[in-house]
């Protein structure tokens, strides 16, 4: 079963980030987005977008940010479950994937020791016409620097010797330190600290098994069950906690504002332990299904009933005033609207 797990994974060139990746991606089913993949697409199909980056690679330049969230981003957008790899790489585009509300679940960081990788990739080998990879150390050909298929010579990419990927790793981590800093900064960031994928995949593994574990505790009763019908008239279908979706419940609503705003100054406010809630309400408040991130250091107030909700960690009573859990929340809006349906049966 497919999981609704959102991820980054950061690591150096060499840190077995691939492997990693494809093992996340097999085991939680995830949607591989890989900014390397959808680069070589572009330039392979002869896409506008190709001829430009195949432009500025060739003359040595870094593709634009605003480049790059155009062709990644949309392949996200409406997704349930995905791997970002390869994206962000700088501090603007972490941005643009908050200013485009993505919701992220963690960011997978590899930390593999600089030693470790340079050694690993001195002794890397390559066949030329296949792409098959030799190490000299732990993998090697039956006969030195020969493919063990074709008899043809192996070749070592001019970027694997040592002088060259230890000037490659300084500027990987100058250039990722923002953007962990960033992720650490929003509690999103889990290290793994290890010299082999076979190490540090049990770790990355267990945690991710316990990440989809609470992602199906905390889910609403109306959440539990994944639901792949078209959510609006034109028959978009977004992902069952993205702010966007939108599913009337029952029956047609029309919000009472007059009432709704009173909820702003006389209702509770509502605590929640996770990032997103929903929004909804029956009877003279009846509206829309309504999901809302809730990170951020803020009350988040819905539009339609004028309920506020703040994230648990965010919570002040001295500030915010009286509270409600989001799970009494779920209690009472369930009796509301089974009230307000049997109200309806009845006349």
């Amino acid at each position: 079963m497919a999981s609704r797990l959102r991820l980054i994974i950061l690591g150096a060139p060499g840190s077995g980030k691939g492997t990693i990746s494809s093992r996340i991606v097999r085991d939680f089913k995830l949607k591989h987005v890989s900014s390397g993949d959808i680069l070589r697409a572009n330039v392979d199909k002869g896409t506008p977008t190709g001829f430009q980056v195949k432009s500025l690679i060739a003359s040595g330049q870094y593709v634009p940010d605003e480049l790059m969230t155009r062709i990644v981003l949309p392949e996200v957008a409406g997704s349930s479950g995905w791997l970002l790899d390869g994206y962000p790489r700088t501090l603007q585009q972490c941005k643009a994937m908050e200013e485009r509300n993505i919701n992220l679940d963690k960011v997978i960081n590899l930390n593999v020791p600089f030693s470790v990788i340079i050694n690993r990739l001195k002794y890397r080998w390559i066949h030329p016409g296949s792409g098959r990879v030799y190490n000299l150390e732990f993998n090697p050909p039956k006969k030195l620097y020969v493919d063990d298929l074709t008899g043809e010579n192996l070749i070592q990419r001019p970027d694997d010797r040592e002088e060259v990927v230890l000037k490659r790793l300084k500027e990987y981590e100058k250039q990722t330190k923002p953007i962990i800093d960033y992720f650490a900064s929003k509690s999103l960031l889990a290290t793994y600290t290890g010299e082999t994928s076979d190490y540090l995949w049990p770790l990355i593994r267990d945690d991710l098994e316990v990440d989809v574990k609470k992602q199906a505790a905390l889910a609403p009763a109306h959440l539990q069950e994944v639901n792949t019908e078209p959510v609006t008239h034109t028959g978009q279908q977004f992902a069952v906690d993205d702010p966007r979706r939108v599913r009337f419940v029952g029956m047609s609503k029309l919000v009472n504002k007059n009432i709704a705003m009173k909820l702003v100054h006389e209702d509770p406010i509502v605590v929640a332990e996770q990032r997103v809630v929903c929004s909804s309400s029956a009877g003279p408040l009846g509206h829309p299904k309504i999901y809302i991130n809730i990170d951020s250091n803020e009350v988040h107030t819905c539009g339609y009933s004028g309920r506020r909700f703040i994230r648990k960690k965010f919570y002040d009573e001295a500030k915010h005033g009286k509270s409600i859990t989001y799970n009494q929340y779920l209690d009472e809006l369930r009796k509301q609207e089974q009230k307000f349906i049997t109200s309806k049966v009845n006349n």
